[in-house]
């Protein structure tokens, strides 16, 4: 193996693939209620429900980036050892975790002779998981770690994100969608088709009205833009709407028979923003 795969626990990647494809994971931390909760711990299943639950009776979920001292606790044992690390961070549009992971690989790239490579994924759950699963492929194929992250940084803005929520309000208040388009959302009865721009941050694709519809379009945007739509790789994520996520997924599997499909619930960074009832549909496309 030739370096070291870190990620954060924004991937959304279950615990079995973390263990299978040898991950790394660097868990951010939510607070509710002035209590402090680690968003992963090895081996241990996301309780997606009691989570919801828990948003859904009106607690405020506030999600906190992972600072510079966690990663050179996590990085500098591993360049100590001569091996290279490349970390695929959560994107920079909607967290400040990134910087912190570049901070702490300058200070560490200036004292060992392996090196950090950080990757800012501009994605966020599977988007950013699907891409540490393509460095994990090429790693183990031999590819060295500067031409993972090169491939990474290059082909990044090809991991499209299509989303919808519930409630607006979440993404309000964490900052992650401009008032006026959540105001307009609430007061027509629109549910905006979201995705994240080339910035990594989210921005409103088109006004949908009703929920049969934003599965509709979900779906059609997979088809429109996914690279190889009858043989790809979708990721669907719920906040715990599995009917939801069911629905979609078997839209797809109807459409595309051969296409390998993912239905997970959303890690609680991302769905800390979402809220619950928000649903996305992830792949690797031709453009966002």
């Amino acid at each position: 193996m030739s370096f070291i795969l870190f990620s954060d626990s924004s991937c959304n990647l279950p615990c079995d693939v973390i263990a299978q494809h040898d991950v790394r994971i660097v868990p951010l931390s939510y607070n509710i209620a002035e209590e402090t909760y680690s968003c992963y711990e090895e081996g241990v299943p996301f309780d997606s429900k009691g989570f919801f639950d828990r948003l859904r009776a009106g607690a405020l979920a506030r999600t906190t980036r992972i600072n510079t001292d966690t990663f050179l606790r996590a990085f500098e044992p591993i360049l100590r050892d001569g091996r290279d690390i490349v970390y695929i961070s959560i994107s920079s549009g909607i967290s400040g975790t990134y910087q912190s992971a570049v901070l702490a690989a300058e200070e560490l790239n200036a004292r060992y002779a392996a090196q950090v490579y950080p990757v800012d994924s501009l994605s966020a759950s599977l988007g950013e998981g699907f891409m540490v699963l393509r460095a994990a492929q090429m790693r183990d194929a031999g590819a060295n770690a500067p031409a993972v992250a090169e491939w990474l940084r290059e082909n990044r803005l090809s991991m499209c994100h299509f989303l919808a929520v519930d409630d607006l309000g979440f993404l309000k208040r964490g900052g992650r969608l401009p008032a006026m388009a959540a105001a307009i959302g609430t007061v027509l009865n629109l549910k905006p088709l979201m995705y994240f721009d080339a910035h990594g941050r989210v921005a409103v694709a088109e006004k949908v009205r009703g929920k049969n519809r934003i599965l509709r379009e979900m779906a059609a945007r997979y088809t429109q833009k996914a690279l190889r739509p009858d043989e790809g790789e979708i990721g669907i994520v719920h906040g715990d709407c599995a009917e939801d996520a069911g629905q979609l997924a078997a839209q797809l599997r109807t459409e595309h028979p051969h296409a390998t499909i993912r239905v997970l619930p959303i890690e609680p960074t991302t769905g800390a923003h979402a809220g619950p009832g928000s649903l996305a549909v992830i792949f690797w496309g031709s453009e966002r």
